[in-house]
């Protein structure tokens, strides 16, 4: 696969490699980090503006990489982000460390809608899911590594790991405009410079996509997924923290073993999904290459919502992690084939603009899935469960509704 790839994608791949193991070695403390310096509450309502500052620069992304191309939006994401951990790095105050910040989530919001187009640009249509699976196997390495070494380095050598990023994040900043060509298809329309002029088609170009009912129906359908898949570090956590017992590793009464306490049982749920996530992404895509994307969409929702299900019904350890790598094959799934629809769906000329749009799912997602803690408190632990497995089940009904009306659009 790497013999085949682009120089481009050769050169993505080893830079957001090193920058995600980076990345990751400070995001999953950050929050602990501002409610030690701002105080909980404080630091609760502002880490809520930096998911919508991210998702107003993915949708600007996206229009001005199918405009001006996407090597340039590329290296306007890296070097805003290569400035704020710079800045990050420097400052005393955690104050300016909430806008660097805010300003490396507004940075990387930049980078992702023109680098997904640039894999669909220069992968044809049969190897983008593979491709798409790489690029997350490559980042899904550093999401598993770095939260063990950030344990160390992000709140003993701070300075120094946000210095060390600053530092990786330039070199792959130089990197893309020295290496990185241009690969945005030749367009029918103008491409002027004039700003007013694009914005207004950028507009257009966004009232068209949300006036197509197969692609919203595409959003809705993963938004009920994202919910779905996002409870492993929500509502489950609250779950096995709260009514799993302490038990011993394995049932064997004969064997040596030691007591898991439930924080312990919900760690090794994580570890098993994370390793699963790194180690499967890749081979179990190539199994499915044959694969409709429509099925991809509906084992996906199934295997998820129903293992989800499972797991909210038995307190067993090794049931426990049966069901996650279950729940974990679902999400597995759904990853690639995702990116490579919205690619295969969007015509040449708006690829870009479309994947910022599918990104919405994400964000709506992730923002509507807490609902299943604040309802924690009204629900029963039972109902939380079939509210959730109703989830998956609607994100299924939606994929099979969406894409019948695209069958019989690609008919037509």
């Amino acid at each position: 696969m790497w013999k085949q790839l682009d120089q481009n994608l050769k050169v993505r791949l080893l830079g957001e490699g090193l920058f995600n193991l980076c990345y990751w070695m400070y995001f999953p403390f950050i929050a602990l980090y501002f409610s030690a310096t701002l105080g909980t509450s404080l630091a609760g309502g502002l880490l809520m503006l930096p998911p919508f500052i991210s998702l107003l620069g993915n949708l600007v992304s996206g229009g001005l990489a199918d405009f001006y191309g996407r090597r340039p939006i590329l290296l306007l994401g890296a070097a805003l982000q290569t400035v704020m951990f710079a800045i990050f790095a420097c400052s005393f105050s955690p104050w300016v460390d909430y806008i660097a910040f805010i300003g490396v989530g507004l940075g990387g919001a930049l980078y992702r809608a023109p680098s997904l187009a640039m894999v669909a640009d220069l992968v044809t249509e049969q190897d983008r899911r593979s491709v798409f699976a790489l690029f997350a196997t490559t980042n899904n390495i550093g999401s598993v590594m770095g939260p063990a070494l950030g344990a160390i380095f992000f709140f003993h050598y701070r300075q120094p790991l946000l210095f060390i990023t600053a530092c990786v994040m330039l070199i792959y900043t130089i990197s893309i405009f020295i290496f990185i060509k241009e690969s945005k298809p030749l367009q029918p329309h103008s491409t002027s410079w004039s700003l007013l002029k694009n914005a207004f088609a950028i507009l257009n170009s966004y009232k068209h996509i949300f006036s197509d009912s197969i692609f919203l129906r595409f959003i809705l359908g993963g938004v009920f997924s994202i919910m779905t898949l996002m409870q492993l570090d929500l509502y489950l956590a609250y779950y096995v923290v709260h009514h799993v017992p302490a038990q011993p590793i394995h049932p064997f009464q004969s064997w040596p073993s030691y007591l898991l306490s439930s924080e312990q049982i919900f760690g090794y749920m994580l570890g098993l999904n994370g390793l699963m996530f790194v180690a499967f992404i890749s081979p179990l895509t190539k199994l499915t290459t044959l694969w409709k994307e429509r099925d991809i969409f509906i084992v996906s929702c199934l295997l998820s919502g129903v293992a989800l299900f499972a797991i909210g019904m038995t307190t067993s350890f090794s049931l426990l992690l049966l069901m996650t790598a279950v729940f974990t094959l679902g999400e597995i799934l759904r990853a690639p084939a995702s990116e490579s629809f919205v690619s295969a769906y969007a015509p040449a000329h708006a690829r870009a603009t479309y994947i910022s749009a599918s990104n919405l799912q994400y964000t709506v997602g992730r923002t509507l899935a807490p609902i299943s803690i604040l309802l924690s408190g009204k629900l029963g632990t039972s109902t939380i469960f079939y509210l959730l497995l109703g989830f998956s089940l609607i994100g299924a009904l939606l994929y099979v509704s969406m894409f019948r009306g695209y069958e019989s659009k690609e008919r037509i």
